[in-house]
């Protein structure tokens, strides 16, 4: 049926980046073909088959093969299929801004993971003026997840926009896909992500247990998911003795600074690995 399929396609849209039609919103003649018409038939039949449940669909799909296949281009398929239609591996894909902005509250551990209630007032910016301004939110939207973040038309979350959240005059099916320097530049800026950075530091720090190696390696296993390569260890402790200096401590004091980690905690922010997982 037309509904399911059109579901399906949605859902594996999400997961994997395009859909098996690349025209989410197009089913028609003037829509592009499906690359695996077989394949959006099963998951519109399995879909019926675990009775509607959009969970169900989506651990099946994210246990399969091809969901947990590597992003690693390289081989003869490259000149064979270079836009990777036929799924050879996995495409490179930024997270969507919702995910971004639960993560930097996940990290900090002010991620408030109740469920429903009622929406949380956007925090407002002495920039964000016009007429019909709502009351000014919490900074950090008290904790609370993205899908909870109330929606102005003229008043919507800079961080939201910078990544690409559609504005809400319409449903959208497929979201702009952008990299623009306005994304860098908001890891760096906006207060909110700076307060969460001081936040995860101050919780690492809280951590009795474990030497600055291994408080290292907690920052990458939280954030990246994978412990930091030699390198990686080297350069992040060098950073937190610097950036020490640079607050007037002598030695190695910096390594136990909270403005120090914060300022590391902030450059895991900024990493590309952060927004785009492999």
């Amino acid at each position: 049926p037309f509904v399911t399929r059109v579901l399906a396609n949605r859902l594996w849209h999400h997961l994997f980046g395009r859909g098996i039609v690349a025209s989410t919103d197009d089913f028609g003649v003037l829509g592009q073909r499906p690359t695996h018409p077989e394949l959006l038939d099963y998951l519109a039949s399995r879909l019926v088959e675990h009775k509607w449940s959009v969970k169900a669909l989506i651990k099946e799909i994210v246990m399969s093969r091809s969901y947990r296949m590597s992003s690693l281009a390289g081989g003869s398929g490259e000149e064979k299929d270079p836009a990777n239609l036929l799924w050879r591996r996995a495409n490179v894909r930024r997270l969507q801004a919702e995910a971004i902005r639960d993560s930097l509250l996940f990290l900090s551990g002010r991620l408030d993971s109740k469920m429903y209630g009622p929406s949380v007032s956007t925090y407002l910016t002495d920039f964000m003026q016009g007429r019909g301004r709502p009351g000014k939110g919490p900074l950090d939207g008290n904790g609370r997840r993205s899908v909870y973040l109330s929606v102005r038309r003229n008043f919507l979350s800079p961080l939201m926009l910078a990544y690409d959240t559609p504005q809400p005059f319409s449903t959208v099916g497929r979201r702009t896909q952008s990299n623009v320097p306005g994304q860098a530049l908001i890891l760096m800026n906006d207060p909110f992500v700076i307060s969460q950075s001081k936040l995860w530091a101050r919780r690492l720090l809280a951590r009795k247990q474990g030497d600055v190696e291994g408080k290292i390696t907690t920052l990458y296993r939280s954030a990246f998911s994978r412990p930091p390569s030699n390198e990686e260890q080297s350069a992040a402790r060098s950073f937190l003795v610097e950036q020490g200096r640079r607050y007037g401590l002598a030695g190695e004091k910096g390594l136990a600074d909270e403005r120090a980690w914060s300022d590391l905690c902030h450059v895991m922010f900024n990493l590309n690995e952060f927004a785009y997982p492999d």
